[in-house]
């Protein structure tokens, strides 16, 4: 009780034991540090097998992963979308860090939803479309966008595995991925994770994908419901979404989705095709996977889906995959892991003997990357203690497919995710879009199809990992499962299981190490083990006989006559003649005594499983030596049974040499005889004796048997010995050359992604800025304002229609210089004037004439681009012949004002419309003793510091021009600083000029300070 109580306890972790779990550890402590890291979610935590049932009008989010060729597929995805699906979209694309993705702007002029960047904390809506940033990993939680930057080159690489992971694991059924063109192999482990939560994934179609890398990567997981065109996605897409998969009633349990009866026969026609029952799986995950198969059908009864399977068997196979679908990947649940390598793993291999067979088993290993995790743990640990043992582990799986796939070996780059980058480097060999398992790991798995329920277990097990099996099992089969998990292990023997599974009842028999990781150790068994499994008959493994080719029989004469011509040479009793593998090509005479049909439903030839009891190993012996040897091959006095008696028969087999087209064919003749009497001799050791006899040569023929067979597996052997040593040498020498180049070739890979990527965009980009030109062009041509466009050698690069009155151009003048342009131009230093901008950058100004007395206002100003570089100049010429011809007429007019104000002697001034002085005449200036330079431009009432202020006379000079009043005797009378007191009358009038001038105001100053003072 005590040591269990320690074992219980958080173990104390030496130098050595620690050690083991450093590799994984290393990986896992910025994780701790930074909790909210969305790469935690998509690397290290699993994916829920049984997640929750969608709220009531969930928003179903759909992950759409791009690489090159991908904005072709996502502009007639979005340009088919309609604007009320109900779904969120999320793109995540390959984009270099540090690019300016035009992907928004593009999508947005398509789109009849909303395009936005993604940003960090921002909620998924509805009718939303999010774009991930370049050169940044978008994650999803809690329904919220999480954005992190890429933590190495590898995670640049694989956004979209990224992303679609922890978007299964957020919304496990409400997850869509859809994997559009594209190189490499990008999305395929995310593909796996929603269909492992019970999501939807759509593939693009390989012949309207402009790279087919991701798309083939993808639909060689068999996960794809949809593999369709981008154009035919966004109707199909609608449809599931709106199927009553996702619009389960919030009140209808998941186990009440299908009646009882169309599941009975769904199971039963799923065991008549696949032999295997799922009657003790869970209903809920049995249930859950069949009504996403109706929905992907577009089915709803229950009943119409039973007789859909009927009468397609095919759909029953994809059904029957649906059903496997199992969560798993390299290192899955990283601290059940660490805690296994930390302490609990060191310390069973420390009580073992160095050789010691160390055999482990991981039921249900799907594709083979737990059996592939727990061979590398092993040898891990191993190491590191120093230790050498022949580890041994088998992995099983109900999924043929998946055991070929674990078998190859081969897996998708994002891996790289999973497992450390110095195990990935020492265990694996980087592909051009995977890795492969090395051969040190390779061989020490053994990958083989079981069904756990009814196949033989492996047994006298160090260790057994069945972390992703029990959950799917009703409570009834979980425990006869750890029953047998108990009687495979040996004592002391570990077992680990899933987060989420438990031993139940088992407490006696297996004692918990970690509570937390649901790691185990088998207990002892209190008395007799009455633990019953079912047996499988294996078919005896087939001879290593080398192949010897038979010739065609479609030479002069048909098999059969050519047979009957060999045996008419002489006396031929029953006879059979077969090929180097026992199969049956002539049979002649009665041979029912000692060849029967085979058991089974599917009729079988092979003469060694149609031969009756007694003579199957004396006839597979003499076969073998008839193939190998020269001579003919007589097997006296077998004892073969039929019909519940025993006879007795001579076999001879010889290798036959003639005719060409029968030759190395093997002819087995049957000799029936008498059994020879024995001496009568009277004694109880009679019967004996012949047993005896029988069983020495039925030995003498296993012996012969057993050193035939270990000297063709010698020879065979030592011919795979030299074949692999060569191949061996030819691998190290394009391993070599290999590695030069893998470096490279990734570089390239991803750089031409990215230029691909990049040159879609740009070819948007220039079409944009095509129509802005076409848009510039037109709106200088309509603001009707000569434009010349130069470079710095004065050259013409552009000019509007307008510039072609002023300067006589042409468009094969372009990259001229404006120096041997003609014009109209009554100015000839326009040449120097751009030269004097170029050098000194100010802008230059000046009013030109033209032959046809039109004036226009030249401005020449250097051309800046948008990185403030000068690169030549802007030549404008603004028309203003009006504005200099009222500027003209002006000064005219002011002369003749002049004048004509210069002839009167009372002091007269001119004012503008606000009440400046515009021209005074001399008797003003000599009566108030003021310059010109005094008074010109100021306002009246500021003359002589506000000595005409007046708020009356203010008043009705500001009505004259509006109101067309004029002033008559107005009186003032003030002392003024320079002249005294002083009374002046004042009349004011409108002063008439032509309509195109502004208006002015003549004021009269009468003085009549005498007049005033005689009377």
């Amino acid at each position: 009780m005590a040591t269990e109580a320690a074992m219980q306890k958080k173990p104390r972790r030496s130098k050595v034991h620690a050690a083991a779990g450093t590799a994984l550890r290393r990986r896992t402590a910025d994780r701790r540090d930074r909790p909210a890291d969305p790469r935690t979610a998509a690397a290290l935590l699993p994916v829920d097998p049984h997640p929750t049932a969608p709220e009531a009008g969930g928003c179903a989010v759909v992950g759409l992963g791009a690489s090159a060729g991908g904005l072709e597929a996502l502009t007639e995805f979005f340009t088919q979308l309609p604007a009320d699906t109900g779904m969120a979209f999320v793109v995540v694309t390959h984009q270099h860090p540090g690019y300016v993705s035009l992907l928004p702007e593009i999508l947005g002029k398509k789109a009849r939803i909303p395009v936005l960047t993604a940003k960090e904390g921002a909620r998924l809506e509805p009718d939303r479309a999010y774009i991930g940033p370049p050169g940044v990993q978008v994650a999803i939680a809690g329904g919220r966008l999480r954005l992190s930057e890429a933590v190495d080159a590898q995670a640049r690489r694989l956004p979209i595995d990224f992303f679609l992971r922890t978007l299964a694991e957020d919304l496990q059924e409400r997850a869509i991925g859809i994997i559009l063109s594209g190189t490499g192999t990008d999305g395929t482990l995310g593909v796996k994770a929603i269909k492992a939560g019970s999501g939807m994934v759509m593939v693009q179609d390989v012949g309207s994908a402009g790279f087919a890398g991701m798309p083939s990567s993808a639909m060689a997981t068999g996960l794809a419901d949809y593999v369709l065109a981008p154009a035919a996605m966004p109707a199909q897409l609608l449809a599931y979404v709106r199927g009553p998969y996702l619009n389960r009633p919030a009140a209808r349990p998941l186990t009440a989705g299908i009646p009882d009866a169309p599941l009975q026969e769904i199971f039963a026609l799923l065991q008549t095709r696949t032999r295997h029952d799922f009657s003790s799986y869970k209903a809920a995950t049995i249930q859950r996977r069949i009504e996403r198969r109706m929905n992907v059908q577009q089915i709803k009864e229950p009943g119409d889906y039973v007789r859909y399977l009927r009468e397609n068997p095919a759909e029953l196979d994809l059904l029957f995959k649906e059903l496997l679908i199992s969560v798993t990947r390299f290192f899955r649940d990283r601290e059940a892991w660490e805690a296994l390598a930390g302490v609990i793993l060191p310390e069973r291999l420390r009580s073992l003997p160095d050789h010691y067979a160390l055999r482990a088993w991981v039921p249900g290993c799907a594709t083979g990357e737990e059996a592939y995790s727990l061979a590398i743990l092993l040898r891990e640990c191993a190491d590191r203690l120093r230790r050498n043992f022949d580890v041994q582990v088998f992995g099983t799986d109900l999924d043929a497919q998946a055991i070929e796939t674990a078998r190859a070996g081969r897996y998708p780059e994002g891996i790289a995710a999973d497992v450390p980058p110095e195990w990935l480097d020492r265990y694996f060999t980087r592909g051009d879009h995977d890795y492969c398992i090395n051969k040190e790991i390779r061989e020490l798995v053994v990958f083989a199809p079981q069904n756990v329920t009814r196949d033989p277990p492996f047994t006298r097990l160090d260790l057994l990992s069945c972390r992703n099996l029990l959950i799917y099992l009703n409570a009834g089969l979980q425990q006869q499962l750890l029953q047998l998990f108990h009687h495979a292990l040996k004592a002391g023997g570990l077992l680990l299981l899933g987060s989420s599974e438990t031993i139940g009842a088992q407490t006696d028999s297996f004692r918990i190490i970690d509570r937390k990781w649901k790691i185990f150790s088998r207990r002892p068994a209190a008395g007799p083990e009455g633990l019953r499994f079912p047996t499988k008959a294996w078919a005896p493994a087939a001879q290593s006989v080398p192949p010897v080719p038979v010739r065609a029989a479609e030479k002069e004469q048909p098999v059969p006559k050519l047979v009957e011509k060999v045996l008419l040479t002489e006396v031929t009793p029953p006879s059979v003649l077969v090929d180097i593998r026992g199969d049956v090509l002539y049979v002649h005479g009665r041979t029912g005594r000692y060849l029967e049909p085979a058991a089974g439903g599917q009729p079988r030839s092979n003469i060694l499983e149609m031969a009756r009891e007694g003579l199957e190993a004396e006839l597979r012996t003499a076969l073998h030596q008839a193939a190998t040897g020269e001579g003919e091959v007589i097997r006296e006095q077998v004892r073969v049974k039929s019909n519940g008696s025993f006879s007795h028969v001579d076999v001879t087999v010889r290798r036959l040499r003639e005719p060409e087209t029968l030759r190395d064919l093997l002819l087995v003749t049957f000799h029936p005889i008498r059994p020879v009497p024995a001496a009568r001799s009277p004694g109880p050791g009679k019967p004996a004796s012949r047993r005896v006899a029988q069983l020495t040569r039925e030995l003498k023929t296993s012996q012969e048997s057993l050193r035939a067979t270990i000297a063709d597996l010698a020879t065979a052997n030592e011919e795979l010995r030299s074949a692999n040593e060569e191949l061996q040498s030819t691998n190290e020498e394009m391993q070599s050359t290999n590695e030069e180049l893998e470096t490279s070739r990734e570089e390239m890979q991803s750089l031409n992604e990215e230029l691909t990527t990049v040159n879609a965009e740009q070819q948007a980009r220039v079409d944009a800025l095509a129509r802005a030109r076409d848009d510039m062009q037109n709106l200088l041509n309509a603001t009707e304002v000569a434009t010349l466009f130069l470079d710095n050698d004065l050259r013409i690069r552009r000019y509007t229609e307008s510039a072609t009155r002023l300067i006589r151009l042409i468009p094969s003048d372009l990259g001229r210089s404006i120096v041997d342009q003609a014009s109209t131009l009554k100015y000839d230093r326009v040449a120097a004037d751009c030269r004097t901008v170029i050098a000194t950058l100010q802008p230059r100004e000046a009013e030109v004439e033209t032959q046809d007395g039109s004036w226009h206002l030249m401005r020449i100003l250097p051309y800046r681009t948008i990185e403030n570089v000068i690169d030549g100049l802007v030549i404008t010429f603004i028309d203003i012949t009006r504005v200099t011809l009222a500027e003209r007429k002006g000064r005219e007019l002011r002369v003749f004002f002049e004048s004509i104000i210069g002839t009167v002697r009372q002091p007269l001034v001119v004012l503008d419309e606000s009440l400046h002085l515009v021209l005074a005449n001399k008797a003003f200036y000599e009566t108030f003793r003021l310059r010109p330079r005094q008074v010109e431009g100021e306002l009246i009432f500021d003359l002589g510091g506000g000595e005409w202020e007046s708020p009356d006379l203010r008043l009705l000079l500001e009505q004259i021009l509006p109101q067309q009043t004029t002033i008559e005797g107005f009186r003032i009378a003030r002392r003024f600083p320079k002249i005294g007191h002083r009374i002046f009358f004042l009349n004011a009038r409108r002063l008439e000029q032509a309509a195109d001038l502004p208006g002015m105001i003549l004021l009269a100053f009468e003085d009549a300070t005498g007049r005033q003072a005689e009377a």
